[in-house]
């Protein structure tokens, strides 16, 4: 016998009344969580960014120990220690190495520096434009009264940047090996903040994220090794002295896309102008030849499908994170970008826009 209407109607609103607390929970847990990492981000912005370098490091520790532990049958955690243990090791290796002839060349650059900007210096004087340049860079207008205490003071606070810095170093690496060798027991944790109901759609972002910056970092591994090699084999080739050490700076800034590779140029082509006008145009074409080449072609063969990011985008997003939260948010710029695009494909995309309306009662 069907229902009369009104009892239809009732069923219907005490369904809805229902069904109402969970979407409000869902949703407030997700608003809460927003909230805390963005008060976070407003008093304490660093904190949150070592966190997510932690996150980083982990998940390249991860991509190299869980192969190991398949192939070898040894616990996840024996393998992250062994991989970590393996990449300090390799990295002193190098360092012991290449220690000699760097340390020879940075003390050669260190000597030619000077030399190098007294000759560009009167290059400079001989135009306009330069003169006004070299009116702006006096050394009157760099260092007024009380120059030797401000450098004093320069001094003092470099120093406590650089023991800072290194304690942020210690800090990731620490909570990275932790997070490597038990992610279980992190993303069950942080699983358990949202309401039940999105378990499976908070794990499925979990799992792309993971994918996308791995691929991310994978890229980048790769970026850096072959930007470093061609500019070196590049410098080599047109006789730019150091050119070791130059590719070396130039390989280390390309973990920061776009930006990285300009800012380590910048001394390759001030020696290259020292040495000769033509030999900076040169080096300044190298560098674009080499950026082009490794941007456009090789590194998106790697990362394809997994971390495909618009240079515009990401130069505006470097831009943003650079005025909020310093050089560290210059180099998370990269992956913070890819982890905005999984959130907004996962959470809006995907969890909003197209998701089927629920059926008319």
């Amino acid at each position: 016998m069907p229902r009369p209407a009104a009892i239809r109607s009732a069923s219907g609103t005490a369904s809805a009344t229902v069904r109402s607390p969970v979407m409000t929970r869902a949703q407030g847990s997700v608003l809460v969580l927003l909230g805390l990492l963005l008060l976070l981000l407003w008093l304490v912005p660093e904190v949150p960014l070592l966190g997510f370098a932690a996150v980083l490091l982990a998940l390249a520790l991860r991509a190299g120990a869980e192969p190991l532990a398949r192939r070898t049958g040894m616990p996840d955690w024996a393998a992250v220690l062994l991989v970590a243990l393996l990449v300090v090791a390799a990295l002193c290796l190098a360092a012991w190495a290449a220690a000699g002839p760097l340390a020879e060349q940075a003390t050669q650059f260190a000597q030619s520096l000077p030399k190098s900007i007294e000759t560009l210096r009167g290059r400079l004087a001989g135009t306009a434009w330069g003169d006004w340049v070299l009116r702006q860079a006096a050394p009157g207008q760099l260092m007024g009264s009380g120059g030797v205490e401000n450098a004093a003071a320069t001094a003092a606070k470099a120093a406590g940047s650089t023991l800072g810095s290194l304690g942020n170093l210690v800090l990731v690496v620490l909570v990275a090996l932790y997070l490597a060798v038990q992610p279980g027991g992190y993303l069950s944790g942080l699983r358990s903040l949202f309401d039940p109901r999105l378990d499976g759609r908070v794990q499925d972002t979990l799992a792309e994220i993971a994918h996308t910056l791995r691929g991310w970092l994978l890229g980048q591994a790769f970026a850096m090794v072959v930007a470093g090699t061609l500019t070196w084999l590049g410098l080599w080739a047109l006789g730019v002295p150091l050119a070791g050490l130059l590719a070396t700076i130039i390989g280390l800034l390309n973990f920061i896309p776009v930006l990285g590779p300009v800012i380590g140029g910048v001394p390759a082509v001030l020696l290259a102008v020292t040495e000769q006008p033509i030999l900076g145009l040169w080096v300044v074409g190298l560098i674009v030849a080499v950026q082009t080449v490794e941007g456009n072609f090789l590194t998106p063969m790697v990362q394809a499908r997994t971390a495909d990011l618009p240079p515009a985008l990401l130069l505006i997003v470097q831009v943003l994170t650079g005025a909020l939260f310093g050089l560290l948010g210059v180099a998370l710029a990269a992956p913070l970008s890819a982890l905005g695009m999984v959130l907004v494909k996962k959470a809006y995309v995907e969890g909003w826009l197209e998701r089927e309306p629920p059926p008319a009662d």
